[in-house]
């Protein structure tokens, strides 16, 4: 029986809870699971929202045999806004089941059919299903640089999961725990980078984002080659009031410069971070020349959270000297992007992944943060 993509309607309910109990019985890890909702609990499509998703279904008679999620956004694409979907939670049960290996496939074509300006972000690095499918398909993959700041280096060097994948790195940090050789590294390494800035800026937390926050992406979404909308009213959805981010306004004699949107949050067992405080800096917006500003005030704040470790992905070039700058370290990331065609030839051949932005807010938010 063919295969056919079709929009997940409430009637398909019970098929995507049995889709999901057949991977489940293949020992699939449990993130990788479909909503069992047809109504999307993150980004609904309401009223008149330009940001929301929609859930598909590739379905076999009464079987689901896969599916995949659209996110739609606006996004300023050569300072022209443009909606543009993000293609994410693409599952198939070829994963458990060989007959049905051509689903992931299938899939990623239908989305394109259905948009064919679209991009995928996140994926869990290079070496992952979705990303080596795209690079089979001649898609380009770029990573989004990793960042970050050890606050307190005696946690980081006990907890850290990439420091524990052999007896000897495992070793090897213990020693520079104990005996303060790693304090005084990783301290040596961020001062070594960090430049102080001069200039004194006002911060203060805010409960939402208002006409201010309009005013400045009017004048920031054309500095930047690409770049997800940040007005008030996709940002009030994205960081609702009352939710655990803090939403940081940065001023300078009382003009706006820009805005960080933060978390704290304490692990437990993370895969990742094992029990550290983390802090993250989730979301920004600047013009180029007022990153640093941002960052430093950014960082400043998180230190008086108490955080062990403050981390961030950013992909924009002046960004990421913005972040050297204030006491970040560079590390592997597993944050990567991949436009699709129809998206890379509108970026234009040669665009670097440094002249576009992209943070942890985009694709499907601070996930596992």
């Amino acid at each position: 029986m063919a295969i056919t993509i079709q929009p997940y309607t409430e009637d398909m309910v019970s098929a995507v809870c049995a889709f999901n109990e057949v991977l489940e019985a293949g020992a699939v890890p449990p993130e990788f699971r479909f909503p069992e909702s047809s109504v999307p609990a993150w980004l609904p499509p309401v009223g008149n929202r330009r940001i929301y998703q929609k859930y598909y279904l590739a379905v076999e008679g009464d079987a689901v045999r896969g599916g995949f999620i659209l996110k739609y956004q606006d996004f300023s694409l050569g300072a022209q806004i443009r909606r543009i979907a993000y293609y994410h939670l693409p599952l198939s049960q070829g994963i458990v089941n060989k007959a049905y290996a051509g689903v992931g496939v299938m899939m990623l074509r239908s989305a394109l059919k259905l948009e064919p300006v679209l991009f995928a972000l996140g994926m869990g690095g290079f070496d992952r299903p979705l990303p080596l499918m795209l690079k089979a398909m001649k898609w380009k993959l770029a990573a989004v640089p990793f960042f970050f700041r050890v606050i307190h280096p005696g946690p980081f060097l006990r907890e850290i999961s990439a420091l524990k994948r052999s007896p000897a790195m495992r070793l090897g940090a213990q020693f520079a725990g104990r005996t303060g050789v790693g304090w005084f590294a990783i301290h040596a390494a961020q001062r070594f980078r960090q430049r102080a800035v001069n200039i004194k800026t006002q911060t203060g937390l805010v409960s939402e984002f208002g006409s201010w926050s309009d005013d400045l992406w009017r004048e920031c979404s054309s500095t930047y080659a690409f770049i997800g909308s940040r007005d008030s009213a996709t940002l009030n959805i994205l960081y609702p009031p009352g939710k655990k981010f803090f939403c940081l306004r940065v001023t300078r004699d009382s003009s706006l410069l820009g805005w960080a949107v933060l978390l704290n949050t304490q692990m437990h067992g993370n895969k990742y971070f094992g029990n550290l405080c983390v802090g993250s800096i989730v979301d920004c917006l600047a013009a180029p020349q007022h990153a640093e500003y941002i960052v430093q005030a950014a960082a400043e704040f998180l230190v008086r959270q108490g955080c062990d470790l403050i981390v961030t992905n950013h992909s924009h070039g002046r960004w990421g000297v913005a972040l050297t700058r204030s006491g970040f370290l560079s590390g592997p990331s597993n944050f990567v992007f991949a436009p699709s065609p129809a998206l890379a030839d509108a970026l234009g051949p040669t665009q670097a992944i440094s002249e576009i932005y992209l943070t942890r807010g985009d694709g499907d938010g601070p996930v596992n943060l």
